[in-house]
């Protein structure tokens, strides 16, 4: 009798040991499970907002690439006019330039980096698919190497108007004041630095088109794997 009981005990406390077991088998699997529900859910709300980033990005490249193409079209016209002349007089090349001045260049792009930076900080670039994070990081050392390229060429050029508006006043509808501020203008030298100074800006512009013609095509790249990924 004694080693029945005996037999039944062991019985039972086999069977709650594997209850037991199960039983935290089954809620290490549920954890699991959850905590990939989480990292999935985190992970489409990553890809959610570098989409509407990079869509951004879009529009404000296409647009600002536009813009420098026409001024860029704008200018290579005068140097092809003024290359295509034969000139006698020095207000012959000026007559030709002297109404060519814009704003300065808009070569600065304002990317959106606010989920990308989010990404990295947070050290969730892993939940990232490979070919993504890939994508995203190459995207992100075109966009970083564009601005550092635009930005300097922009600041020289700058620095190029703001000496060159120091000699050469821009004129007024006051006569009188003209003259003033071009006394001791040397006329002479005008020519010259009129064309150093719309072929600094067309430099700036080429380079800028060349970057951004880059980030652009990166980002529509980046796009594209994104939509596939959603599919």
């Amino acid at each position: 009798m004694e080693k029945n009981k005996t037999g039944k005990y062991f019985k039972y406390a086999i069977g709650e040991i594997v209850l037991v077991v199960f039983g935290i088998i089954i809620a290490l699997q549920i954890n699991n499970w959850n905590e990939e529900r989480k990292k999935q859910n985190l992970k489409n709300e990553y890809l959610i907002s570098l989409e509407n980033d990079y869509k951004k990005d879009t529009l404000q490249l296409n647009q600002r690439i536009n813009q420098n193409k026409k001024r860029l079209e704008l200018l290579n016209q005068s140097f092809d006019e003024i290359e295509n002349t034969t000139f006698t007089r020095p207000e012959e090349i000026i007559s030709i330039l002297k109404n060519k001045y814009g704003n300065g260049p808009r070569v600065i792009n304002t990317y959106n980096t606010n989920s990308f930076n989010l990404l990295i900080s947070s050290g969730h670039i892993d939940l990232l698919d490979k070919q993504i994070r890939e994508s995203i990081m190459e995207l992100n050392r075109l966009q970083v190497f564009e601005n550092e390229v635009s930005s300097s060429n922009r600041d020289y050029f700058l620095g190029f108007m703001s000496n060159y508006f120091l000699k050469y006043p821009a004129e007024y509808s006051n006569k009188s004041l003209n003259q003033i501020l071009w006394k001791g203008a040397d006329l002479n030298e005008l020519p010259k630095d009129l064309i150093a100074f719309f072929d600094q800006e067309r430099y700036t512009i080429y380079r800028y088109l060349e970057l951004s013609e880059d980030v652009l095509l990166q980002t529509k790249l980046v796009l594209n794997q994104l939509e596939d990924y959603k599919n």
